[in-house]
């Protein structure tokens, strides 16, 4: 009885560490033309391909926002709040977390974004 416990519980250790390698996590840090963090930024992930997965969220306190994805691909990041937006991609990459920054522009300056 023992061992068959054991056994147990050496797969489901082994089983989560494998589906948390699976895992693709980007870091977004997004903040103003003076490098301050912006808090409450809206923030949206996403491939420009029709039909694909989207991810939106806020920014936190100190600016940033993390998304999971469960599969490999490039990624356009776009954060926006009030009349600034700015714009980024991320190739996201098993196992690691990617940090991008996103700095936020007046709307109609260069600032990354294609329309």
């Amino acid at each position: 009885m023992k061992r068959l416990i054991l056994l147990l519980v050496v797969i489901l250790s082994f089983s989560s560490c494998e589906e948390e390698a699976t895992q693709y996590f980007v870091k977004i840090k997004v903040t103003n033309e003076d490098g301050v963090p912006v808090q409450n930024a809206a923030v949206k992930m996403f491939t420009p391909v029709p039909g694909s997965v989207e991810w939106y969220s806020f920014t936190n306190t100190a600016g940033e926002v993390v998304f999971k994805s469960g599969f490999e691909a490039y990624q356009d990041i776009k954060a926006w709040k009030m009349v600034y937006e700015g714009c980024n991609y991320v190739r996201l990459v098993r196992g690691e977390t990617i940090a991008v920054n996103v700095v936020l522009y007046p709307i109609g300056d260069p600032n990354g974004c294609v329309e």
